[in-house]
């Protein structure tokens, strides 16, 4: 396995990070994601995608412009001793043992998020520029991965929560973080398909099971809705792995 845990401290993490460089095998990538995750049960494992540096940057401004490291209301008495000055917390969050307070914050705005607000609030619709690089991400996804690709340990229930250790989506115009875990719950549960990843402008979901013909057509025109028209010809190819299971489906959560 090519996963080994992560040694820079450029940025602050909740949660274990293990690195790998780039992958050039999907099924390669796919097999240490899954090994990683059977080491940690309690765990649900969330990769990076593209552009990682852009995507750790829009993090750190999604996580402080809707406060989900906010302190207010959580009992911080479990915290470890690195996390207080004087008797006070820091201010900040920068321990594994802090991790439930984002999280906690995080579920709270999820519930706030729903699917009909994503259709009628944000656009994602395609230009010829967008239809064409959702395509070559859905043909060949191990395409966009950055040099180095992350993987979160989240200790979470769902692979939805696990966006809680890597909270993205930051403009006006791109599905928040609550909206990409609205998005992602409703394709787990309605159509098999489990985030795996996220990136600066896309998601990753795994399907394991076959989708049935109600599934097919139903997922048809959510797409549809959600990108336009213009997504017929992306929306065929992904159909055209309907019987397939280990299928990764790919969205683009940007404009």
């Amino acid at each position: 396995m090519k996963f080994k845990p992560l040694s820079s401290k450029d940025f602050e993490y909740l949660c274990d990070v293990y690195e790998a460089e780039k992958y050039d095998s999907q099924t390669e990538l796919l097999d240490d994601w899954r090994a990683l995750g059977n080491m940690f049960p309690e765990s649900r494992i969330l990769l990076t995608l593209d552009d990682l540096g852009q995507a750790q940057y829009t993090s750190m401004h999604s996580k402080g412009s809707h406060n989900l490291d906010e302190t207010e209301g959580f009992d911080l008495s479990s915290l470890d001793a690195i996390c207080f000055e004087n008797g006070e917390h820091v201010g900040y969050l920068s321990t594994k043992s802090e991790f439930f307070i984002r999280l906690g914050n995080f579920e709270k705005l999820c519930k706030e998020s729903s699917l009909e607000q994503i259709f009628q609030e944000k656009n994602l619709l395609l230009n010829d520029g967008s239809l064409l690089e959702l395509i070559s991400a859905q043909e060949n996804w191990i395409s966009i991965l950055d040099d180095s690709v992350y993987a979160f340990r989240a200790i979470v229930n769902t692979a939805e929560d696990s966006l809680a250790a890597f909270p993205n989506g930051y403009f006006s115009s791109d599905l928040d973080p609550f909206e990409n875990h609205t998005l992602c719950l409703h394709l787990r549960e309605n159509y098999g398909y489990s985030l795996i990843g996220i990136g600066a402008s896309y998601l990753a979901l795994i399907r394991e099971t076959k989708l049935s013909p109600a599934q097919t057509s139903d997922l048809t025109d959510l797409l549809l809705k959600l990108y336009g028209e213009k997504a017929a010809s992306w929306i065929e190819l992904v159909m055209s792995k309907k019987d397939e299971s280990q299928h990764v489906l790919m969205l683009r959560y940007t404009e």
